[in-house]
């Protein structure tokens, strides 16, 4: 098994990249949808509900995650004192669900695409360095915009320049994450330019997922 891991700044297209490589027959374990997952569980509303109050609270009575993302991401102390407390609740469970994942593509032992021995593994971890889930990865790609193309993106998103700013405030630097990458693709281009891109990584390491025994226990 070959595992990929993906980071890069809020509204740089790293979820695009997964996407693509996807399509092209990785198996892509998204880690903020696994964690959407975690956050619609009855119990995790109710307790969200009971530290945070009615304010985080939708038209429908549960929690909108806009509302909550207006609380939790920011510079100041509140925010940071929410941050830790969403984190400890939903990180543990969605960690689990990832590992689930990692070892179930392991026991399959099968690529989902024919020209592949073995499977590869996309491992979508906005905080991967930040928790060490880079330690389960052959390789970190990091994909990066400049700061224009990133806000242009966000607000298509419906995020204002604050928003990106409070979502960057909660990650690493994004020179830290280009730095400890082994890859870095600059996604300032066309979706035609980016597809260019990452299909001639995806054939660069195809030689490489030859048939072998991967006994690697992975865990952060």
């Amino acid at each position: 098994m070959i595992v990929i891991g993906i980071v890069g700044s809020p509204a740089g297209g790293k979820s695009t990249v997964a996407k693509q490589l996807e399509a092209l027959g990785a198996t892509w374990i998204n880690a903020d949808q696994l964690a959407r997952e975690v956050l619609e569980r009855g119990a995790i509303q109710n307790r969200l509900l009971d530290h945070f109050g009615a304010d985080i609270a939708g038209k429908s009575g549960q929690v909108d995650r806009a509302k909550l993302a207006a609380v939790v991401f920011g510079d100041d102390d509140s925010s940071r004192r929410a941050l830790t407390y969403l984190e400890g609740l939903i990180h543990p469970e969605t960690r689990r669900l990832i590992e689930l994942r990692l070892d179930k593509a392991l026991q399959s032992g099968a690529s989902k695409s024919a020209s592949l021995a073995q499977p590869i593994v996309v491992l979508d971890v906005p905080l991967l360095f930040e928790v060490g889930w880079d330690r389960c990865c052959d390789q970190v790609w990091c994909v990066d915009a400049d700061p224009a193309v990133r806000l242009q993106r966000a607000a298509e998103r419906g995020w204002n320049e604050g928003e990106l700013h409070r979502r960057e405030s909660n990650q690493l630097k994004i020179e830290e994450k280009r730095r400890l990458s082994n890859v870095v693709i600059e996604n300032n281009g066309t979706l035609d330019k980016l597809h260019e891109t990452v299909t001639q990584l995806w054939r660069s390491i195809e030689s490489d997922a030859t048939a072998t025994t991967d006994d690697r226990h992975c865990q952060p």
